[in-house]
């Protein structure tokens, strides 16, 4: 089969590294005379059943001539498997003008996780990894001459299928042999935007701008225009306070350095949130009281809950079901209590209340997301309805792909972007093609079965 893709971290030159650890007063990051900006975003590529693949990346050094030059303030844990298609920001950095050729990535302590389905619910088990290196250096493809004021994106993809060995079985050993690309782009290039960056609000600084805190307390702007999605129009950015958690898609703005905002989408309005994975929805079919969410990121730290275990949530309907900006014509398809499913990359956002050393999660907003599946298309499985409306079929080989059908069906229409492909017409022949789709998974209500609607789908090279 295919080795798909998917996108991890990137940092901004002056350079930006990783969701977690992103986040700077503009200030602190202008570039000075003979200096120029780069950030850093990430991705990776899937394997079967495994769910995280957290590393600390502790250095990420740039090579101009006999020069290394830091790009990452910080050491940031990133849990590459959970970005299949999606960017994520770690650090905004000033560097030298010059001529970079590669980049030097550090790392250490891997954790991976993958998913057991053998047992109801299902579980998460945990392997610490082993490096057979900590230390590796990336070429670029060319040279690239970095001048004053400039702004680059440096993107960094781990490949978890070349990266993560696994035994004649297939089974992870736990062995990591580190395998990443990197490309340093410009930043008005697509493969360096912005996806999946959260934040507190700090404030809110003007009609359309406010500023936001990430994980790691470094803050930024967020600048909207009137061309800026807005997820939940009721709430105005004026009425933001310092209980609000928003995420942001969008780009760095070369000159302030400001996040100009393509999407604002409120995730929580009272005090906690959590993104992750639906392992669990009880009971199936019907309105879900209870649903166990794999735990990716939560928003600000709260007691007795951490990244990588399975929380346990308690629904009564009563929640605001939302899904995050999406331009496609939805017409069987809905999200709600009673079309929740098992695979579905959600942000659960509501109040925290500690009682006694117990904490209690009300649940209050429940944000469908863009999530990335990888895998190989099936053979005579397209059907077109209208230009690039129609369907296919996708063995579908990453992370929640253990969760949903086998086959998945995918719903492509005439808004689906098709990359490295001349559109749905092209998904045809006998070759099983690699391919990502980055989409949402949601219920047909037609068949009762999850299906994906795609934003993008991409063939990916062998």
């Amino acid at each position: 089969m295919g080795n798909p893709k998917a996108i991890g971290v990137f940092l901004a030159l002056c350079a930006a590294l990783g969701l977690s650890s992103c986040g700077g007063t503009n200030s602190a990051t202008a570039p000075q005379v003979g200096s120029a900006s780069i950030y850093t975003v990430g991705t990776d590529a899937p394997l079967p059943s495994v769910v995280s693949c957290e590393i600390n990346v502790t250095g990420i050094n740039l090579n101009n001539g006999g020069t290394a030059v830091s790009v990452l303030s910080q050491p940031a844990i990133v849990d590459f498997a959970q970005l299949s298609g999606l960017h994520q920001l770690l650090d905004l950095t000033a560097v030298p003008t010059g001529t970079y050729t590669s980049a030097t990535i550090t790392i250490a302590s891997p954790v991976i996780g993958f998913i057991d389905t053998s047992v109801t619910p299902p579980t998460i088990n945990t392997i610490n990894g082993t490096l057979t290196q900590s230390t590796v250096t990336v070429n670029f493809a060319q040279p690239v001459v970095v001048t004053n004021a400039d702004l680059f994106g440096l993107r960094m993809e781990f490949d978890l299928r070349q990266s993560l060995q696994t035994d004649q079985n297939g089974q992870v050993t736990g062995t990591v042999n580190p395998v990443f690309e990197v490309a340093l782009l410009d930043s008005t290039n697509a493969q360096v935007s912005i996806d999946d960056f959260h934040g507190g609000v700090v404030g809110v600084t003007g009609p359309n701008s406010f500023t936001i805190q990430g994980p790691h307390g470094r803050q930024w702007t967020v600048d909207s225009s009137a061309s800026t999605a807005l997820d939940d129009p009721t709430i105005p950015i004026s009425s933001f306070t310092t209980t609000t958690i928003v995420e942001v898609t969008g780009t760095i703005d070369p000159v302030s350095h400001d996040i100009v905002a393509s999407e604002i989408e409120v995730v929580s309005n009272n005090s906690f949130y959590l993104g992750g994975l639906f392992t669990n929805i009880r009971p199936t079919p019907g309105a879900a009281t209870q649903a166990d969410l794999y735990v990716r990121d939560e928003l600000p730290a709260i007691n007795g809950i951490s990244d990588g275990q399975i929380e346990t949530l308690n629904l009564n309907g009563s929640e605001n079901y939302l899904i995050e900006h999406i331009n496609l014509p939805l017409t069987t398809l809905l999200f709600n209590s009673m079309e929740l499913a098992a695979g579905q990359r959600v942000g659960i956002g509501g109040l925290v209340t500690t009682t006694n050393g117990a904490t209690t999660l009300t649940v209050h907003r429940v944000v469908l997301k863009r999530q990335g599946q990888a895998g190989t298309w099936v053979p005579g499985s397209t059907m077109i309805q209208n230009n690039n409306a129609g369907t296919f079929q996708l063995n579908d080989n990453w992370t929640a792909g253990v969760l949903l059908p086998q086959p998945l069906t995918v719903m492509t229409t005439n808004d689906t972007n098709f990359i490295n492909l001349t559109g749905l017409s092209a998904l045809q022949g006998s070759t099983a093609l690699p391919i990502r789709i980055v989409g949402f998974i949601l219920i047909n209500q037609s068949t009762g079965q999850a299906v994906m609607v795609a934003r993008s789908v991409e063939q990916l090279s062998s």
